[in-house]
């Protein structure tokens, strides 16, 4: 029988590897992905002027960068919803986007970011404005530093990120989200895959 000191050194190792993100069914700890796969998304991201630190930081909290990942209406590694997906160009189920490999999610990010800039009028190019516009497109178009307020289904599907039990999430919340996710094993070894990877690309 595991007893409670061990279970408590059990818990403190999860906090420890897996990235805090707002969805509601945790994403698998210890997700790696190939040199190729970072490769491309670094490609795709940054070919319409995003930079990969930013994105790889929103995703590691919205998924752990789990092409697996779903918190029930939201699916893959950005987190991508059905209303969106459609709006990219998406014609399945929104679930089967779950059902995808990184290398086949990640085409789609591009699409997903001009799509993002299209609606607010301008490129996020920080994590902070990157997670905003992914997590409410309104508040990040009308500069709302309140993106849901407590009576909204937003709001309960989310309601973790409310850690001071204000009754609003806000742009604070997700910093504190990109803050806890900026620590985690799982971004800190994407970072450092992504950095050896430009490293090698230089002339």
């Amino acid at each position: 029988m595991r007893t409670a000191e061990g279970l408590g050194l059990i818990m403190l190792f999860m906090l420890a590897t897996t990235a805090h993100r707002r969805g509601t069914s945790p994403a698998r700890a210890g997700v790696r992905w190939t040199d190729r796969e970072m490769r491309l998304f670094a490609d795709e991201v940054a070919s319409i002027g995003v930079p990969p630190e930013a994105a790889l930081l929103v995703y590691t909290s919205e998924s752990g960068l789990d092409p697996t990942a779903s918190s029930g209406p939201a699916f893959g590694i950005p987190q991508l919803t059905a209303g969106t997906a459609k709006a990219i160009g998406w014609q399945s189920r929104i679930a089967d986007f779950g059902k995808l490999s990184v290398a086949d999610q990640i085409p789609w990010i591009p699409r997903l970011l001009t799509y993002q800039a299209r609606t607010i009028g301008s490129l996020p190019t920080t994590a902070s404005d990157l997670y905003v516009v992914n997590f409410c497109p309104r508040a990040a178009r009308e500069g709302d530093d309140v993106l849901y307020r407590r009576g909204s289904i937003a709001y309960a599907k989310n309601a973790q990120l409310d850690r001071t039990g204000k009754g609003y999430i806000s742009r604070g919340d997700l910093d504190e989200s990109l803050r806890r996710a900026e620590q985690s094993t799982t971004y800190r070894a994407a970072l450092a895959q992504l950095r050896r990877i430009k490293e090698t690309v230089k002339p």
